[in-house]
């Protein structure tokens, strides 16, 4: 796992795909251990394709755990494919919150998790 540190933001390279509520778990104790960090960015390559596709419920499993565990994530890249399935709504509710959100790159992501912390 790669780990980097931008404007008190872990910005991550994960060794494996997140699929589940260990693997999620897993990066988040990896990024506090080694970062300090509560907030970070992961790219959407880094999920498992499934978490896209909302009745699937990867997404619930995954992304409970970053609520669960206090851990604010910026997933970033294109969703442009999303916007017209259920994933688009579910994205758009993400980003007015302050725990979740989808941005298209890393600077956008980094920006949203500094402004709400």
């Amino acid at each position: 796992m790669k780990f980097e540190v931008k404007n008190n933001v872990a910005v991550v390279e994960p060794d494996q795909i997140l699929s589940d509520e260990q693997s999620a778990q897993n990066l988040i104790q990896a990024v506090r251990f080694h970062t300090g960090c509560s907030a970070v960015v992961l790219r959407r390559e880094a999920f498992d394709p499934e978490l896209f596709r909302l009745s699937s419920g990867v997404a619930g499993k995954v992304l409970k755990q970053f609520t669960e565990q206090k851990m604010r994530l910026a997933i970033v890249g294109d969703f442009y494919d999303c916007y017209q399935t259920s994933m688009g709504a579910f994205i758009f509710g993400c980003n007015r919150s302050k725990q979740i959100g989808f941005w298209e790159n890393e600077a956008e992501g980094i920006a949203w998790l500094n402004k709400i912390s």
